[in-house]
């Protein structure tokens, strides 16, 4: 009897412990490695994500994109993604906001939320993601604590995490933005690059007088470069800019006056395209193509382009950067672009969000090392093969076997921009000349740029208020006073305007704001 009981109760026992341990285990189809240390695949589940995304013959939506597809199999999150039409995405955006119906997640566009993005997190609409990211989020938690302007760059003045943006992998990237000139007309005329704005001038006169350019240089539309080139020679920015933690505004300072002279002077020369207020890109293209200028403002990914297309009309033809210029031999430029460590292209998790943890989960894993490769490179054996160590494309994206450029296909494979840590060297290899671009731009010193300030919604409103009125009335007064519709002995009318119209109270705006941002509390 004792031993029927006893063998009922082994019996009893074996059951139990088979159940518990059946209860713990996740079908077989779920079992795997997430990459990053992430643990076991969760359930599946599906999220909404709308994103601006230009369309193209061979991606009509990030849905197509086998990057995301296989970002899928390895963390059981299906993306569902909606784009606004291309050209009403602002527009779009303030639509969705005021509808009750809010996808998963948000990017792009996020700051554009009446009041910014504190108002967004008190008004329910947007996330607090401080307490998610501490728990769920170890890569991008890393990447903040190893970098103290990321970490300023990602909280607000009222210490909220908000977004997860793209973040270079390199602290110190280069400029990607500057001056360009023909180097065979230099040669041709005895000129050395051109490093100051007298040798400029000297330069430019030259092109007009003996290589008969119909423009020796293409100009801005607003007649200032917004990312300081040549107005960086007078020692101030194009806008809002600061010296000593000081904000000024370029546009308005002594210094403005001697740029306006300088570039009223070309334009009387002949020396700048006399229609660059009504010059639109494709019309800029078709001088530089064409032979018409010998130098240009642009980026480093086009300049291959354009020596590819004037070799038709001019197969000695050579395009090469140069430095920024400055007043004076020798001296260094204090403005030029940057590539802030938030590099944008946030992305917000909304309140309509039922598993924010996995979405926060799922967004860490493009900080990591297994995402890292995902994001820049796309599928292993497939876009991408490892060379010595070292990624390198295959040919689906340098040579595509369709006749399509990388920046067409790109999309497909692997994400161009968007929220992970991105290897700005991730593109087709540079060239000689693309990479002289970045050694010469880069020389250009950044103490005089901005960061990324928050201002408060009260702020905002009265910040916006000013500047709209301001702006319409700067451009107006450059553009006249550069083509000699206004004298420059109006300038002091002009600043005077200016003040009437408040720029002093915008300035202390702006003040407040990047007080603010150095006083923030970034853990």
């Amino acid at each position: 009897m004792k031993s029927k009981r006893a063998l009922l109760f082994v019996l009893t026992l074996i059951m139990i412990i088979s159940c518990m341990s059946g209860c713990g285990k996740k079908p077989v189809d779920e079992q795997g490695d997430t990459g990053d240390k992430q643990g076991e695949k969760e359930e599946k589940i599906e999220i909404t994500y709308w994103v601006p995304f230009a369309a193209n013959e061979y991606i009509n939506t990030l849905d197509d994109s086998l990057m995301y597809k296989e970002l899928e199999e390895r963390t059981g999150v299906h993306v569902k993604f909606i784009h606004p039409a291309e050209g009403q995405e602002e527009e779009q955006f303030h639509i969705m906001i005021a509808s009750d119906k809010l996808p998963d997640v948000i990017q792009t566009y996020i700051g554009e939320y009446k009041g910014g993005v504190d108002k967004a997190i008190s008004d329910g609409v947007y996330l607090r993601l401080n307490e998610l990211i501490e728990k769920n989020a170890p890569n991008f938690k890393k990447l903040r604590e190893d970098d103290e302007e990321l970490a300023r760059q990602t909280i607000t003045d009222e210490g909220n995490i908000y977004a997860f943006p793209v973040i270079g992998e390199d602290k110190n990237e280069p400029a990607w933005w500057g001056p360009v000139v023909r180097k065979d007309w230099l040669d041709e005329l005895g000129l050395e690059e051109p490093t100051t704005i007298d040798e400029w001038h000297n330069m430019l006169k030259q092109f007009k007088e003996k290589k008969k350019a119909d423009a020796p240089m293409t100009f801005n539309k607003n007649g200032i470069d917004s990312y300081g080139t040549i107005i960086s020679a007078f020692g101030i920015g194009p806008g809002f800019y600061k010296k000593d933690n000081v904000v000024k505004y370029g546009p308005m300072e002594p210094e403005f006056k001697d740029y306006l002279a300088t570039i009223n002077k070309w334009y009387k020369e002949g020396l700048i395209d006399k229609d660059f207020v009504t010059r639109d890109r494709k019309g800029r293209d078709a001088l530089i193509s064409s032979g018409k200028t010998g130098a240009y403002i642009t980026e480093y990914a086009l300049v291959d382009q354009y020596t590819a297309a004037i070799k038709g009309t001019d197969p000695k033809a050579v395009f090469v950067p140069t430095v920024q210029p400055s007043l004076n031999k020798g001296e260094n430029v204090h403005y030029r672009v940057t590539n802030e460590r938030n590099g944008g292209y946030e992305a917000v998790i909304t309140s309509s969000c039922k598993n924010p943890e996995r979405v926060v989960k799922w967004f860490d894993y493009a900080y990591g090392k297994e995402g890292y490769l995902l994001f820049n490179y796309g599928i292993e054996g497939q876009s991408y093969t490892i060379v010595e160590g070292k990624p390198q494309f295959t040919d689906i994206l340098l040579n595509n076997p369709d006749g399509l450029d990388y920046w067409t296909v790109c999309n497909k494979y692997k994400l161009d921009v968007g929220p992970y840590l991105r290897d700005y060297k991730a593109v087709p290899p540079f060239t000689k000349e693309s990479l002289d671009c970045m050694d010469k731009w880069t020389k250009a010193e950044t103490d005089y740029v901005l960061p990324p300030v928050n201002m408060t919604a009260e702020e905002s409103e009265e910040y916006s208020e000013i500047m709209t009125e301001i702006d319409t009335f700067r451009k107006e007064s450059v553009l006249k006073f550069i083509m000699g519709k206004e004298p420059l002995s109006k300038y002091d009318d002009y600043v005077g305007q200016l003040k009437k119209m408040r720029i002093e109270d915008a300035i202390k705006i702006y003040q407040a704001s990047l007080d603010r941002y150095y006083n923030r509390k970034i853990k």
